[in-house]
This record gives structure tokens, C-alpha cells and sequence, in this order.
């Protein structure tokens, strides 16, 4: 064990090391588009579509965010107190509530004085009698659980989720692991219904968006040929995140969780584990990101697609850059498993790490993008295609998971506990919510050979912020 950390530890330094000198080089700096429509604007108010999802619902809302003071719970919180509503942060330190607190009011001054206003609450996310009496302390309107890493929880409690249900306050969260979000449908599914509760779990960029870029791209497809059934579709996931896109220890954390499981491919049906990080394709991103190479990474879509649409074959790749961090990302996979799922050593690595990364995120830049593709050797003249990219992870996750949270005060989930490709049945909705969850996207796309299929089909009748490519 201890020959194994030092070697981590090693190779992370003079990676790092390289990397600085490398990227100082070879990678140009991109200014943030700052052009504005008002087409952009009407999107932003919600009033875009024939939908009754829109960000009037979340207006003066009472918002718990369980894990508020971390970049994905901070990035959730300023972006719902963006849209007008009250938010209160539930975490077990403040010092690191008001140190995030200051963050934001740096990085959104023209709101200073709304999120001065976030308040903050001690609470334990795995006891359900310290949620409930929270809830029980102010009339919440929905929580939003982002207190991750998720990875390997299947035994641990979600009081989160168990308090919600008890005290009917609809739920949402940003879990990334299919075990743990199966074991909570599992045991709440029955209970969230019985009480009236509405719950989507797995919500955010991926998983959640690109859940729904699938949903539509798979009935397109379906439509286009009706002795189609979705065994015979091809469903295939690309996601890519220059740098760490920003992250903090805990999604470090988590991706080096995920690099201790084999990556879960479904093909012809049956589910096929292969190595995950080793062998790398190409995929092409949009005009402004580009062809990045991608490799296998077990991520929550390829199962959730699988298990609600029944797609005979399903697979998600994944990379970043520089192209070292795919190197380094690749050498760890082939460490023990019993070593890389130790969340204790992955967090030291990750605080160990993070000013490394910090260093080459400065010149790698932040860029989020996902692609999704659903063809069928059934019928090879048909492929549907969508692309989603932001220039900012950190800011992208919050808005993602913010147009989830206006989906459920809109009262268009049902009471359950849903995956997010089964929470908006409606394909309006589910457009409605794309289209709230690309405001600050620099390029959504779509692409068709032989199906009916335009950009409105997916993203809303909305001229974007960069571009709309549609074929």
C-alpha cells in the first residue's frame, strides 16, 4: 500500500510538472463569447415553449442545498438565487459555508447583495431525524442534494431523501453512481408515492441533460422507422472536460472512484464490463470544441437508458486534456481496485493534487461538452445526433440542475422516485428543460440522417448563445 501511494504521488508530481510547461505552450486562451439576444433573454424568463416549465416556478421558493458550500452545491445555489429564490445552505461547517459565501459574491458581484441573503443550517446528511428537523424549522419548498461523492454509498444512508419523503418536500439530487441511485429507488420508491412526493434523482449536465438528449433523440429515431424497436438501437454517450473543468476535491474524488470500476457496456442487451480508460476513439464536439479522443468510463447513462427504454446497446466514453491528464487517468485505472475505491486515500490524493491541477486548469481552461448519437444496425441509413458544450463545468452543473429544480415546482414530475429520463414523460417538457439548462451553452446541435429532426425538436424554438448547427 504504502509502495502504491508513493507512486501515485510521484507520478502526479512530475506530470504536474510537465504539464505547466506543456500547456503554457500549447494551449491558447478563449475569451468567454459575451454577445446577448433577445431571444437568449426570453429563455432566461422561461418563456420559450408551450410548456409550463419555466423559472417563474422557482421564484421566491424556499430552497435547501444539502452540500451548498462545495463547487457543485455553490454552483446550484447562486444559480437558483439568480432566478429569485430563497436559498439556505446545509452543510456541517460554516467557516466553509462563508468562505464559499465570500467565492460567489466575487464571481457574481451584480448579485452580492442577493446571495449575502443565502443562510446556512448544520445538518448531517445521512441522519434522517437531523434532516427532518430542518424542514421542520422552515417551510422548505424543495431540497436539492449535491453532498456528493456518491460513489460506493449503496450501505449508506440518504437521510436527505428519507426526510424529504417523511415530511413531503419534493427532492432532487446530482448522484453519478447507478448503484447508489438504484438502491434509493429501491427503497423509497413505494414511500415517495404513498406520501405524494416528487423525487429526481441523478440530475445535472451528465447525468441528467444528456439523459434527456437521449430520450428525444431515441423516440426521433423510433418514429422514423416503425418496425424499430429500441433493442435494436445503438445508444452511444461521448462526454468530454478540459482539465478537471474546475472541480473541486470531491468530484476529483469522485472520478478517481469511478476509475476503480470497470466500465459497464450493454451490447446485444446483456451488460458488458470492459476496461475502463484504455482504448480511445475520436469524437467530434461542435465547431468550437472540437475532435477530442474518448475512452470507456462506467457512467450512470449507460445503465439508466438501458433499464428505462430497454436500448439493445448502450456505451459512454469520456476524456480531458491536456492529453496527459487521459495518461494519468489510464495508468491509475490499472492500479488495484481495492486501493482506487478506498474514498479515505482518494481524498488525500485529491487534496494532495488539487493545487496541480489548479495550476493546469489555468491554461487548459474549463470546457464541458457532451455528445449523444443513437443509431441502429437495423437500419444503418438513420442517425440522430445532439452536442451540448459549455466554456465553464462549474457554472454549467448549476444551471443544469436548476432547470431540473424548475421542472419539479412546476408540478410536471410525478410523486416517485425517477431518474430523469422518467420524470418528464412529456416530450414538451423534456424540451422545455433542455432549452433552461442551455442558457449559457456556447454551442447546442443537432444532426439527422434520415430522421425527422431539427434543433427545436431538442432544445426549443431559441437562437442560442454561439451556435445551432442542424443537418
Amino acid at each position: 500500500m504504502q509502495i502504491l501511494w508513493r507512486l501515485i504521488v510521484v507520478l502526479l508530481s512530475l506530470v504536474g510538472g510537465r504539464a505547466f510547461q506543456s500547456t503554457l505552450k500549447a494551449i491558447p486562451g478563449r475569451k468567454p463569447n459575451k454577445r446577448r439576444s433577445s431571444a437568449r433573454s426570453r429563455r432566461e424568463n422561461g418563456t420559450f415553449s408551450a410548456s409550463e416549465i419555466g423559472f417563474d416556478s422557482l421564484k421566491d421558493k424556499k430552497i435547501l442545498v444539502v452540500g451548498g458550500s462545495g463547487r457543485v452545491g455553490g454552483s446550484v445555489a447562486t444559480q437558483l438565487v439568480k432566478r429569485g429564490a430563497a436559498v439556505t445552505v446545509g452543510g456541517t461547517q460554516r467557516q466553509n459555508y462563508e468562505t464559499s459565501r465570500q467565492r460567489w459574491q466575487t464571481l457574481f458581484d451584480d448579485h452580492s447583495s442577493e446571495i449575502a441573503k443565502i443562510k446556512f443550517v448544520s445538518i448531517d446528511r445521512e441522519s434522517a431525524a437531523s434532516v427532518t428537523k430542518v424542514l421542520e424549522s422552515q417551510d422548505f419548498d424543495l431540497v436539492v442534494h449535491t453532498a456528493g461523492p456518491f460513489q460506493g454509498k449503496v450501505g449508506t444512508p440518504n437521510g436527505v431523501i428519507e426526510g424529504c419523503i417523511a415530511k413531503a418536500v419534493p427532492y432532487v439530487d446530482v448522484c453519478d453512481d447507478y448503484c447508489t441511485a438504484l438502491a434509493a429507488k429501491s427503497k423509497f420508491m413505494d414511500k415517495a408515492k404513498n406520501q405524494g412526493v416528487s423525487c429526481i434523482i441523478s440530475t445535472g449536465c451528465w447525468p441528467g441533460v444528456s439523459s434527456l438528449m437521449a430520450s428525444l433523440l431515441i423516440r426521433r429515431v423510433l418514429q422514423a422507422d416503425k418496425t424499430l424497436e429500441p433493442k435494436d438501437l445503438n445508444v452511444d454517450f461521448s462526454f468530454f472536460t478540459a482539465g478537471s473543468g474546475g472541480a473541486g476535491a470531491t468530484l476529483l474524488v469522485a472520478t478517481f472512484l469511478i476509475l476503480a470500476e470497470r466500465a459497464l457496456t450493454i451490447r446485444n442487451g446483456r451488460r458488458t464490463p470492459v476496461g475502463a480508460m484504455k482504448e480511445y476513439s475520436t469524437v467530434n464536439f461542435g465547431n468550437v470544441v472540437g475532435k477530442k479522443p474518448v475512452a470507456h468510463l462506467n457512467l450512470l447513462e449507460t445503465a439508466s437508458i438501458h433499464e428505462v427504454f430497454g436500448v439493445g446497446n448502450v456505451q459512454a466514453l469520456f476524456g480531458t486534456s491536456p492529453g496527459f491528464w487521459n495518461t494519468l487517468l489510464g495508468l491509475m485505472a490499472q492500479l488495484p481496485s481495492s486501493l482506487l475505491a478506498n474514498e479515505d486515500i482518494m481524498t488525500k490524493l485529491a487534496v494532495f493534487s488539487l493545487p496541480i491541477v489548479r495550476v493546469v486548469d489555468i491554461f487548459a481552461g474549463a470546457t464541458n461538452a457532451m455528445r449523444c448519437d443513437v443509431t441502429s444496425t437495423k437500419s444503418p441509413e438513420l442517425k440522430a445526433s445532439a452536442i451540448y458544450a459549455h466554456e465553464n463545468l462549474e457554472p454549467c452543473v448549476g444551471e443544469c440542475v436548476v432547470a431540473f429544480c424548475a421542472a419539479v415546482l412546476s408540478g410536471k414530475v410525478p410523486p416517485g422516485v425517477n431518474f430523469p429520463e422518467e420524470a418528464l414523460a412529456n416530450e414538451d417538457d423534456v424540451v422545455a428543460v433542455l432549452s433552461l439548462a442551455s442558457i449559457g451553452a456556447h454551442t447546442i446541435s443537432t444532426e439527422a440522417t434520415g430522421v425527422d429532426l431539427s434543433s427545436e425538436d431538442i432544445w426549443g424554438p431559441i437562437t442560442p448563445k454561439v451556435t445551432v448547427l442542424s443537418s
